[in-house]
């Protein structure tokens, strides 16, 4: 991706207001941070940061939305996000500027403080599931229209609008949707009674970072006030979580008995979202879940 001199000269003016001194860019090298955006590692004479970039147009209000859901979580008390958060626009282009977080090891240590951080969060309640605006979770918008139980926005909000995106692409067929129909007149019997929980909406293990002191960051998520099972079942979709992280948790806030036979259940709402973005077997695998249920 190529950058004029002049967006160039915008961020080297944006880290220096932060900083509260001069900044000079020595280099830009690219780096992973996803499917969607270009990241870069910016670095300087004595400081390094980590930049997004997106089209402004392409995506509207993504990295603005992403700080505040990273500002929502670090006022909980109980999450560590990157600090000098700062979404800009030059022109075209959509930025999220943040602190450089050099890699540690993801030791066992480092999992455990990881499930203590998950725990404490998930304590942060409100009086609705939901959230008081829609954000994205990945490419996609996500809606979070308030509800007074979780049932009801588990299926409007969550089943439904990935199902309806993916019969609109002729991803689900009919009797994909009346197995829906099917399963979602159960759902208020499947989940046990919990308060909304604030859910960092997107766990994978590409979606926190460890540093080099053992300390867990998170970042890129799609917040909402949920069912704390749903964060829970998310760590075991792609792995990369071990036993100390789920004992380290549990020591700080218990779930609820037989927690893991809900985890395909509320796994259906990212495989609905990957078959919609990907394609693929995702759907396939939304199917074997729903006839597990029936």
């Amino acid at each position: 991706m190529f950058f004029s001199a002049e967006f160039l000269n915008h961020i080297e003016a944006v880290i220096g207001n932060l900083i509260g001194t001069n900044f000079r860019l020595i280099s830009m090298l690219p780096v992973s941070g996803g499917d969607i955006n270009e990241s870069f590692r910016i670095q300087g004479q004595q400081q390094s940061f980590f930049l997004k970039v997106n089209d402004a147009d392409r995506l509207p209000h993504l990295f603005v939305l992403e700080r505040e859901g990273l500002k929502l979580l670090q006022k909980t008390g109980g999450a560590v996000i990157p600090d000098l958060l700062v979404a800009g626009q030059y022109k075209q282009d959509a930025f999220l500027l943040m602190s450089w977080i050099e890699k540690g090891e993801n030791t066992s240590s480092a999992q455990a403080n990881l499930g203590r951080m998950l725990a404490f969060m998930h304590k942060n309640t409100q009086d609705f599931f939901g959230l008081d605006y829609d954000n994205y979770l990945g490419a996609l918008r996500q809606q979070n229209t308030p509800y007074n139980n979780w049932a009801d926005f588990f299926i409007e909000e969550r089943l439904k609008k990935q199902l309806e995106r993916a019969e609109a692409s002729g991803i689900a067929d009919i009797h994909l949707l009346r197995k829906f129909e099917r399963l979602c007149s159960k759902i208020p019997d499947l989940f046990p009674a919990e308060a909304p929980a604030l859910l960092h909406g997107d766990l994978w293990n590409g979606n926190y970072l460890v540093d080099d002191k053992e300390i867990p960051f998170l970042i890129d998520p799609a917040v909402y006030y949920g069912h704390r099972e749903m964060d829970l079942a998310l760590t075991q979709l792609f792995g990369g979580f071990d036993s100390a992280f789920y004992e380290a948790y549990q020591e700080v806030f218990p779930l609820e008995k037989e927690w893991q036979k809900r985890i395909d259940l509320c796994n259906l709402y990212p495989l609905l979202f990957h078959a919609n973005v990907f394609g693929g077997n995702y759907i396939r695998q939304v199917e074997e879940i729903v006839d597990n249920y029936l």
